[in-house]
């Protein structure tokens, strides 16, 4: 397959544009050539010296000038849009010898960030640039094409009906981006806008002036004032321009509304101008409301001023007689011979228009159908000129030369190391066609150079459009690797990193509406977002592929979080944790978040019938209250450990926020740190800001994500504050795209696909957008599918303590048996399932409760394995005493994995019926036998351990062990310290060894103990109720080093043909260990050194190691990420 990267030029065919409104080149004008970057502050003419052209390494002679600066673009794609970049006239002074050389110089028109357009009024509004401060171009001296500035063709028109204009709208804005409303502590605010000064009880007043040259005091000048107030009452603020009086009137923020953070009001004033150099625009707050506060956005003036030239060049811009049939004639005074006139409308194709000079006043004919703009330049001053600065030389790239791309990913030069290992992997796994570029590459073709995110969204329309249609050749996925902002200029110090940027909500006064969305980028239609009158909103888009983001900060965060997701690809943990769905409900809102899970658990369950549907519902459980407040031990003790053992995806509805979710802390931002789940799954949060990722705080659904040792494989959760009703909605839609039944063996769609399509169904909901996919849209999930696990066993009523052996086969999906399929599969056994009905624990007045009613299957009957071999096998187990006695169906779920080819299936199976009780009668009264540690089996009773233990347990009974939790006290149950607070049912934690129902073991994470003595006691029941315990002593030494117990090597003697393995036992089997590995030969002299995380899957191959048959000394040395190194040595003997 061919493998495409855009970090050299690239040389593809790419097919003839798909009919629609675009059209883009086959290659960039800097794919060949020489070029420099500049950048602009401020629209204007600006000047290049032949000197300083000379010292950029140009040819002065031969510049070229490609770009249209740093205006925002459109988010209307059926606006017209540069593609690449356009070459732009400029005027060249070649001096009284007419050639370009020493002493000479260039003017060219640059457009800064902040552009203007005419509203429907004439009047003309500005758009500052929310993602950069400058505008850039591109300066070469061997590619695009030279244009000097023509003189333009005159006016042909009837010049009999031409109207005489000498005034000009003179047009300024004030604006001042200094806090964000939504927080103004600068840390995690939300929306594009900015606000600037402040108003309040202690500065009433605001007097600001605008420059007026030649003021018209018989014309109206309009002044457009835009205000945000926080306050409990109503604000006004009186505005006074040239004695005309207007009020802002901001409403009151109702105290019930907790979610806008200010109210808004503006208004435009018309008056006519004082004849003064300067018009002063005077504002006055008052309000009765206490600590009422008012943030002036920004003042937009339009001033009629007489068409006089100042100073070197003067823009001119009139729209009065906009639509007219008769031609405009412009007269200016002050002109002189070098005078010309410019008409810059477009930023680009520059042009002279012919004029005509009597005096020291210049004319010259205008169309009258648009609003024009032109700039007097006085071309013979080389002196006093706005000047460009230099960002440096550009290497060649070409981006318009890709096609039939299936993944991008855009990340900043210093990550294309991972996000290459990233795309590769893809194309290893997933047979992908990709392609990292970097952000800059991206802004060089696709917004003049000027950071823009609509740039992104034109590379993969770009894409989209080359496709012609065909859906095999469209894009599929786009990753944004590296964290973003709200602050995308980086106004506030606290706001956070911007690596890649964000689109942010226009609204940036309603904290549900002032979202951040990276579904921006997918939106690839020419016509997405767009109103009936011609508006884009993003609500209305829908997206095209799928867009996710790994909010990555450092080079290190990316090759971790790169590691974590191709480790998961390369699907080596195998296990039935990827049969695990768990759905987390919150208590509280009388059921709400009960209901909303229940449907998707439901629905999930009975069309992915071979998966575990897990069901914590906390108001299904007791509710503990103390002095640190409600918690929920039990339910917190079961999701733990689920959550360690490995889940394939976790769907939690309910309360959060950016550091926890539930009101009782269930899962906290240290908790998610401190994981070490080495099975991650995805995670579906339908809350409020659990993944504020753009913010100047790492939020915990981007912990989860960035986690290199655990947390999640990637999040789905909301930015900012999110409405529970709306959240049913794309919480549902998400579990029919993520896990909907396609069939036995084909759930082969992407996170990012997953999400896409969830996201569409929504249809035109707000909320929605506040949703942000931080994970790798291309990464599929391992869903064990390769087989279907079959019974063939007739089974008929299981009873109480009854026998039973059961037998099945692999399945292909050719309905076979997979003869070749040798491995184990897992076998979990549920009694029948059950009504359950919550308690609604926030409630405390009985006759207010909701109470809701839901079916599980909350009791276990037998959990092991057995052999596969040949795609056969067969179990035998016994059903407990502690059945429910009536009669129903149970269930049996399956999960198989081939040892050698790893590959896997899942099954289930419930034609059956468990219920009554056996009429053999089985006479013992002994307990089973017990053997319990902690961390290793090298522990000793009395023995120290660091604040994390590992509680092990091997059980074995002739009667078997019982796990199935319906006997009072009949539970598997460990106890430290003989408290409540600390008893742990240890029942789901049980597993039988292969193919015996008479023994098994168990493995639990305990929680963080505290330092000290600490004692625990451990509990089992055969199937018959008869009871043992074991206890142990243990002392807790908070952050102890690891003990290495013991290394096993073998073979040992090796042969120089054969390769050795090293085993290492130690004592923090939750811990990642860094295990550095030394091999010595007996002079001292150092021949080898291997280093890897953990301690498994350590096996070196003797030849390739280049060592002679001999005696050598290793070295062994194990630490955590807090501890120090400890180390145990040993020999080798290597033989020929």
């Amino acid at each position: 397959m061919k493998r495409i990267s855009c970090l050299l030029t690239i040389l593809v065919l790419v097919c003839s544009v798909w009919a629609n409104l675009h059209t883009y080149t086959d290659n960039s004008v800097l794919s060949n050539g020489n070029f420099v970057k500049i950048q602009v502050s401020e629209t204007g003419i600006h000047i290049l010296t032949y000197e300083t052209l000379e010292a950029w390494g140009l040819k002065p002679a031969q510049l070229r000038i490609l770009g249209y600066g740093g205006g925002m673009l459109s988010e209307n794609f059926t606006f017209h849009h540069w593609d690449d970049l356009p070459s732009i006239a400029f005027y060249m002074h070649k001096g009284a010898d007419g050639i370009f050389n020493a002493g000479d110089y260039v003017l060219f028109y640059a457009q800064g960030p902040i552009s203007w357009n005419s509203d429907s009024q004439g009047r003309w509004r500005h758009t500052q640039n929310p993602y950069s401060n400058y505008g850039y171009y591109f300066l070469s001296d061997n590619a695009g094409e030279q244009r000097l500035i023509n003189i333009s063709e005159p006016f042909n028109g009837n010049m009999s009906d031409i109207i005489d204009v000498n005034w000009y709208t003179n047009y300024q804005v004030h604006e001042r981006d200094e806090v964000n409303l939504i927080d103004l502590t600068g840390v995690s605010g939300g929306g594009r806008e900015f606000y600037g000064e402040m108003l309040n009880e202690n500065e009433k007043n605001l007097s600001l002036s605008f420059a007026s040259p030649n003021v018209r005091t018989d014309l109206p000048m309009h002044c457009f004032v835009d205000l945000a107030g926080m306050a409990s009452g109503t604000t006004t603020v009186a505005i006074n321009i040239a004695g005309q009086k207007a009020d802002c009137v901001i409403p009151a923020i109702s105290v019930s509304d907790y979610y806008t953070k200010a109210e808004q009001d503006s208004v435009w004033l018309a008056a006519n101008a004082l004849n003064n150099s300067t018009q002063t625009v005077q504002l006055s707050f008052s309000s009765q409301a206490s600590g009422a506060k008012a943030y002036l956005n920004y003042i937009e003036m339009n001033i009629p001023c007489s068409i006089v030239m100042q100073g070197n060049s003067t823009a001119i811009s009139n729209t009065t007689q906009m639509g007219l049939s008769a031609g405009i004639r412009f007269n200016m005074t002050g002109a002189t011979n070098e005078t010309q006139i410019w008409r810059v409308t477009d930023g680009v194709n520059i042009e002279q228009i012919p004029t005509t000079i009597n005096g020291n006043t210049l004319s010259w004919v205008g169309n009258n159908f648009q609003a024009e703009k032109y700039m007097a330049v006085n071309v013979d001053s080389g002196s006093n000129w706005n000047t460009p600065t230099l960002v440096g030389k550009v290497t060649n790239q070409n981006l318009h030369a890709l096609s039939n791309i299936d993944y991008v990913i855009i990340c900043p030069t210093e990550f294309i190391e991972p996000a290459t290992r990233l795309a590769q992997k893809h194309e290893e796994v997933d047979q992908l066609t990709w392609a990292v570029v970097t952000d800059e590459q991206v802004y060089n073709e696709f917004s003049s150079g000027t950071p823009d995110i609509t740039a992104y969204r034109w590379l993969m329309k770009m894409l989209y459009d080359k496709a012609n249609g065909v859906v095999a050749n469209q894009p599929k996925s786009l990753l944004l690797l590296g964290d973003g902002t709200f602050d995308n200029r980086k106004i506030l110090p606290r706001s956070g990193e911007n690596i890649l940027l964000t689109f942010q909500a226009k609204n940036s006064t309603i904290e549900t509406q002032a979202y951040g969305t990276d579904d921006y980028c997918g939106f690839l239609q020419d016509n997405a977002g767009i109103d009936n009158k011609g508006v884009f909103n993003e609500v209305r888009a829908q997206m095209n592929i799928g867009v996710g983001r790994l909010p990555v900060k450092t080079l290190d965060e990316a090759n971790q979080v790169v590691d974590k997701i191709c480790t998961y690809m390369e699907n080596q943990v195998l296990g039935k944790w990827k049969t695990q769905v768990c759905f987390l409900a919150d208590d509280g809102d009388h059921g709400l978040h009960v209901q909303t899970a229940e449907a998707g658990a439901e629905k999930m369950r009975k069309e992915n019938p071979d998966f575990t549907i897990n069901k914590i519902y906390l108001d299904a459980y007791t509710q503990e209250v103390s002095a640190a407040g409600e918690s929920y031990p039990l339910a917190k003790n079961q999701f733990d450990n689920l959550l360690n053992n490995g889940m394939l995806f976790l769907n939690y509805s309910g309360h959060g926020g950016y550091n926890n979710i539930t009101n009782e802390l269930f899962m906290t931002l240290k908790d998610i740190q401190n994981m070490k789940n080495i099975n991650q799954g995805f995670w579906f949060l339908a809350t409020c800001s659990f993944s504020h990722f753009d913010g100047g705080i790492t939020s915990a659904g981007e912990e989860a994500v960035l986690n290199p040792n655990g947390g999640a494989i990637g999040t789905l959760s909301a930015c900012r504050t999110v409405y529970a009703t709306q959240n049913t909605i794309i919480n549902r839609h998400l579990c029919d795209t993520l896990l909907g039944h396609k069939d036995a063996f084909h759930y082969n769609m992407s996170i990012g696909e997953a999400t896409r399509i969830a996201k569409n169904m929504t249809g035109r909901d707000a909320n929605k957008m506040a949703y942000v996919l931080l994970a790798d849209p291309a990464l599929r999930l391992k869903y064990p599918t390769h087989y279907q696990v079959k019974t063939t066993t007739q089974i008929d009523t299981l009873h109480a303590l009854s026998v039973q052996t059961i037998k099945g086969f692999i399945e292909t999906e050719d309905h076979d048996t997979a003869t070749w399929f040798n491995g184990i599969v897992d076998i979990t056994i549920f009694d029948k399932m059950q009504e359950i009905t919550t308690r609604d624990n926030d409630e405390s007045t009985e006759s207010l409760k909701v109470k809701i009613t839901y079916n599980d299957y909350p009791n276990t009957l037998f959990s092991g394995q057995t052999n596969v071999v040949d795609g056969l096998f067969e179990f035998t187990f016994m059903v407990p005493k502690d059945i429910r006695y009536n009669y129903g169906n149970g269930r049996i779920v399956y999960y198989a994995y081939d040892t050698e080819a790893k590959e896997e299936g899942i099954g289930h199976f419930e034609d059956f019926v468990i219920g009554g009780s056996s009429s053999v009668e089985i006479q013992d009264t002994i307990g089973p036998d017990i053997y319990i540690y902690i961390n290793s089996p090298e522990f000793l009773d009395g023995g120290t351990t660091y604040e994390f233990p590992h509680f092990y347990a091997q059980v074995y009974d002739e009667n078997g062990i019982n796990t199935v939790g319906t006997g009072i006290g009949h539970d598997l149950l460990l106890v430290v310290d003989g408290s409540p607070k600390h008893t742990y049912v240890l029942n789901d934690y049980f597993t039988a060894d292969n193919n015996n129902y008479q023994q098994g073991k168990i493995s639990y994470k305990m929680p963080e103990m505290e330092e000290g003595a600490h004692t625990l006691t451990f509990r089992a029941w055969d199937l018959l109720n008869n009871s043992s315990s074991a206890m142990l002593n243990f002392q807790v030494i908070k952050g102890q080093d690891p003990q290495l117990h013991k290394v096993i090597t073998y073979p040992n003697p090796v042969a120089q043909s054969e390769s050795l393995i090293f085993h290492i036992d130690h004592d923090q089997p939750d811990e990642i260990i860094e295990t550095t590995i030394h091999l010595y030969d007996l002079s001292g002299r150092m021949i080898h050194t291997h280093a890897q995380r953990g301690v498994e899957g350590i096996k070196w191959n003797i030849s390739e190691l280049g060592i002679n048959s001999g005696i050598y000394v290793y070295q062994v040395n194990i630490k955590t990420a807090t501890s120090n190194y400890v180390s145990k040595a040993g020999k080798i003997i290597v033989s020929k």
